[in-house]
């Protein structure tokens, strides 16, 4: 019966179907008829006037069967293999509530990310081929493509790029790690709100060269603009696009006026909108950008900025105040913004959101040192291990698989074992967390994007931290100030352990170095090791034990339903927790 998943020739198909089932859309789950025969379970359901059946196989991570395959009956008793959109379409279909703007966008959502998938199969060999010696070269800037060719692991809509084509794609994407260059505005100083942990200066004594400064402030001084103005940068087609769109009235008064210069050169990080400066990798640059990923408008809100300094804050606290933190961590300076500020100084005006830039600079270590996103243990664009975990192990003769996850585990989990514990968790997805290798072995975190460090107030009291002075525009929906110990911790159940953690398994698994039963022994003894020897009260070790160890559910981040309930799409992603089976529960206990 217990006949294991297999990789699928459509990733795509497989996420959505994973989904469906899990968050049992349409009744996927609920209303299945499983029956099992000849050592293979299937199952049927008719959703309106479709009948389906369906393929099951054994999920070692959740330790439950799911279908791997959907299949339509024809009247003629004709089996049809179901594509990814068709099922899409089948089970949103059925919803009879559902709104056919809704199921439109959605549908065409799925099409853009299979278009796209196709697409940036392209990008395979070239990324096979830098990839193979990025770590003893000192190449930061393959890990930062590996993680956006994969992107978000689980989510059947990940490679949507709303807004853009493949041109687009090619051009400004990460995977293709291609360079382009930047482009400026200027804008009235007192329309601009500037970070307020500066005291002054201006994005180009950040960003520029000395002879591009140079040209830049000649352009300035012969516009008449050098003592009104500050000039911004912008990516050049969200300056064609949006702010052509937004600031139409300013544009065509003077009052924002699109400048000549060009530069520097730039390449996109994983992240889309954050750049890398290729004269300066280390320093990156963060920029709103209109194009719609994961159901988000990837723009730039002067909310989020106040809030990354108010995250940032309170990480610099735990780590001065922290013994068992600061040697594990370091943070990126996120301390400098610039961005549109309206004449009403709302900061939650929507145009301070497309107009702006951060600065954010990684920080510097030894040669022998590589930044890796966490999200690129798991990329493996060709058969066999993850190049990144392969180069390390090259690196360091000796050391197995399991040793060198174990070692990487130690570190990811045990930051966040000690995070709960003083009562924040910073997001810490595959992204997010940047991996210190010296000499291939994992070291420290660096944590960058600090504006949703999610923080249990009476935990960071007891731990002796000040709750962060967040803007919150909705109480009523917001998720940075929590009231109980479990939304906190699902926090890392979710990003970290169901998604990053998960997709590095996994990724082992399929390249046979290691089975994914013997990871997830490898995270539950971690896990438990790091509760156990955390230094903390023994009601919240115990809280911790509780939900990692012991609970037989735990939460799951829905993608599609709360995408369904959502009809304009925003600068926040949609977001609801479901409950699946806690895939570190002792196998015993859920038998």
């Amino acid at each position: 019966m217990r006949q294991p998943l297999i990789a699928s020739a459509d990733p795509v198909l497989a996420e959505l179907l994973e989904l469906l089932w899990t968050e049992d859309i349409a009744g996927f789950r609920s209303r299945m008829l499983v029956e099992a025969r000849d050592g293979r379970a299937t199952a049927c359901l008719r959703l309106g006037e479709h009948a389906l059946s369906a393929e099951l196989a054994w999920d070692a991570w959740r330790e439950e069967l799911r279908p791997v395959a959907v299949f339509e009956r024809s009247s003629g008793d004709v089996l049809r293999t179901l594509n990814a959109r068709d099922l899409l379409w089948i089970a949103l279909s059925s919803l009879s509530d559902l709104d056919l703007a809704i199921l439109d966008r959605t549908i065409r959502q799925l099409d853009d990310t299979v278009q796209n998938f196709e697409f940036l199969e392209k990008a395979v060999p070239r990324l096979e081929n830098e990839s193979k010696l990025a770590l003893a070269k000192g190449d930061n800037s393959i890990w930062e493509q590996l993680a956006a060719w994969r992107d978000r692991p689980f989510h059947p809509l990940a490679r949507g790029r709303g807004g853009w084509g493949r041109d687009e794609i090619e051009s400004y994407g990460a995977e293709f790690g291609r360079l382009f260059a930047l482009r400026w505005c200027a804008a009235p100083r007192d329309r601009i709100r500037m970070s307020p942990a500066m005291e002054r200066g201006e994005p180009a004594d950040f960003i520029l060269d000395p002879p591009q400064a140079e040209a830049l402030t000649e352009k300035m001084a012969r516009s008449g603009l050098a003592e009104s103005h500050i000039a911004l940068p912008v990516h050049p087609w969200h300056l064609d696009t949006a702010v052509a769109l937004e600031f139409a009235p300013e544009l065509a008064s003077g009052e924002i006026v699109a400048l000549e210069l060009i530069g520097p050169l730039v390449s996109a990080t994983s992240s889309l909108r954050t750049v890398a400066i290729a004269a300066n990798p280390h320093r990156h640059i963060k920029l709103p950008l209109d194009v719609c990923t994961l159901g988000v408008h990837r723009l730039m809100s002067a909310q989020s900025l106040h809030n990354g300094l108010m995250g940032a804050a309170l990480l610099e606290q735990a780590c001065s105040r922290r013994p068992t933190i600061a040697p594990r961590v370091r943070i990126a300076d996120e301390t400098r913004f610039w961005t549109f500020d309206e004449a009403s100084h709302d900061i939650f005006a929507p145009r301070t959101a497309v107009l702006g830039c951060a600065i954010r600079d990684l920080p510097v270590s030894a040669n022998d040192t590589a930044l890796v996103p966490l999200a690129s243990f798991s990329v493996a664009p060709c058969a066999g291990l993850p190049p990144a975990i392969e180069q390390a192990l090259e690196i360091r003769p000796g050391t197995s698989v399991e040793g060198f996850l174990e070692e990487l585990f130690r570190l990811v989990i045990g930051v966040a074992i000690e995070a709960l514990h003083c009562g924040f968790m910073p997001e810490m997805h595959g992204q997010n967390v940047l991996i210190e290798l010296v000499s291939g072995q994992p070291t420290r975190i660096v944590l960058r994007d600090h504006d949703t460090v999610r923080c249990l107030p009476e935990w960071l009291r007891r731990a002796g931290l000040q709750p962060p002075a967040y803007l919150i525009k909705d109480p009523g929906r917001a998720t940075m100030l929590l009231e109980r110990p479990e939304d906190l911790i699902a926090y890392a159940q979710t990003l970290l352990f169901d998604v990053a953690l998960r997709a590095i398994c996994e990724a082992v698994d399929r390249s046979g170095r290691l089975e994914l039963h013997a990871s997830k022994r490898l995270l539950r003894r971690v896990t438990t090791r790091e509760i156990e020897t955390l230094e903390a009260p023994p009601d919240i070790r115990e809280r911790l034990r509780t939900a990692f160890l012991d609970d037989r559910e735990w939460p799951f981040k829905q993608i599609l339903t709360p995408l369904l309930a959502t009809t304009q799409l925003g600068l926040g992603m949609p977001s609801a927790i479901g409950r699946a089976k806690n895939p570190l529960a002792n196998p015993e206990q859920v038998a």
